[in-house]
């Protein structure tokens, strides 16, 4: 699975143009993507996005030999859509985008984060909240409401720490 970035990176790479061109490629590169399937209402596969990047980017590198650089690429946009798309499959699941560093580490601090967050400070000011009521007042059902929060607490970290006995750092 590949990025935004490195999808673009690829079309760069696979684009043999003259150095003329260089700026207008990297300009394509950028939004190529968005040109070929604003319109579309479904999605593609990464394998077969890989694919059709490389095929935007091969056509191009042709069209820009015959015809002017703006035309050339709306030559290409013209070809995907009068081919049926090239013939890839469309899925009307997006798939998922591959995450940067930055944002792995980013979700697995919050993950960490908010099981704090829920364990001492929501679900604790309850207890103390629903425990000082069933103190003053024991014969209402604040004390249901201790447990109940109690266990909520004691679950939802038993719950994370299930679901992250994997993680190794």
């Amino acid at each position: 699975m590949k990025s935004k970035k490195e999808f673009s990176d690829i079309f760069v790479q696979v684009c043999q143009h003259e150095k003329q061109h260089n700026d207008f490629v990297a300009a394509i590169a950028k939004n190529y993507w968005s040109d070929l399937t604003t319109h579309l209402s479904t999605y593609f596969r990464n394998e077969d996005r890989l694919k059709i990047t490389r095929k935007a980017a091969e056509l191009l590198s042709e069209n820009l030999k015959k015809a002017p650089a703006e035309q050339a690429w709306t030559l290409v946009i013209r070809d995907f859509l009068e081919k049926n798309y090239w013939g890839f499959q469309q899925i009307i699941k997006k798939p998922k985008e591959k995450l940067t560093q930055e944002q792995e580490i980013f979700w697995k601090i919050f993950k960490y984060a908010w099981a704090f967050f829920q364990s001492m400070i929501v679900l604790k000011i309850a207890v103390y909240y629903f425990g000082l009521e069933s103190a003053q007042n024991p014969a209402q059902t604040s004390v249901l409401w201790v447990w109940f929060f109690f266990s909520i607490s004691v679950s939802s970290l038993v719950f994370f720490a299930y679901q992250n006995r994997n993680d190794r750092d």
